[in-house]
């Protein structure tokens, strides 16, 4: 699921003509690796794009659609890039946009009436991947997978533990966000926040804290290290109770 950031604004000031006109070239950059990467577009809704990956598809393949999906999440953030130099260039605002990744089993099929139906997913990790799509903009990342994405793609991109987040059901979820590739700096934050993650979840605040300040020192400004490091603080003076699982108290959707 992806989602264009303040798209209200953006679209105010622009007139009518530019907007379609940059609308439809969005479009164009974010689908096409959904496309190569044999994901399906669900459907638009607003500015936002809804797709899956694994459908119609033969399962001795075994394809690793989780990896797909990310790669193309990726592509679809790189290609915002070149795709804001070109509004730029046109004298139009830029584009900012966020990421939400899912992986699970799902209900899908042609879902309407007779005189309207669409082929369309939906369940349980359909709105997960939304609802960690708007997470993005808590956390200042362009792409947020769920545990389960992590799992089936953490030997192929490199991927950075944010928090864990709570869930339906009562359910504690562990989020990431990944990269295509990372540069020697990032790659050792990216270690040593992972290792502060593992300490922050078990109660070893001041070691956790430790290892966020590091972060901080290679990435000066990081966002997630300073979010956790603040808690760790916070934790130190006063311990979260008993039975705490690393979640951090938020309404869930």
């Amino acid at each position: 699921f992806s989602d264009i950031r303040g798209f209200t604004s953006i679209s105010e000031k622009m007139s009518p003509g530019d907007l379609v006109y940059s609308l439809n070239r969005y479009f164009e950059n974010m689908v096409a690796p959904i496309v190569e990467h044999n994901g399906i577009v669900d459907k638009y809704i607003g500015d936002a794009i809804k797709a899956f990956f694994g459908a119609r598809v033969d399962p001795a393949r075994k394809e690793n659609f989780a990896l797909a999906s990310v790669r193309a999440g990726l592509e679809m953030m790189e290609r915002l890039v070149s795709f804001n130099a070109e509004q730029t260039a046109a004298g139009r605002p830029e584009f900012k946009n966020g990421v939400g990744i899912s992986y699970a089993v799902v209900t899908i099929g042609n879902i309407g009436t007779d005189k309207k139906k669409e082929y369309t997913v939906i369940g349980e990790t359909a709105d997960l991947a939304e609802h960690l799509e708007s997470l993005t903009k808590e956390y200042k990342q362009p792409l947020i997978v769920s545990e389960s994405v992590h799992l089936k793609v953490k030997d192929d991109v490199p991927c950075r533990l944010l928090d864990s987040i709570p869930w339906r059901g009562g359910r504690s979820l562990k989020i990431y966000t990944a990269r295509r590739a990372l540069e020697s700096r990032e790659k050792e934050a990216w270690g040593v926040h992972n290792r502060g993650m593992a300490e922050y979840h078990e109660r070893s605040f001041a070691e956790a804290a430790a290892c966020f300040r590091d972060v901080l020192r290679l990435l000066p400004g990081d966002h997630p290290a300073s979010l956790v490091l603040e808690r760790c603080t916070r934790f130190e003076k006063t311990p979260p109770p008993s039975d705490w699982t690393g979640t951090e108290v938020r309404q869930a959707t």
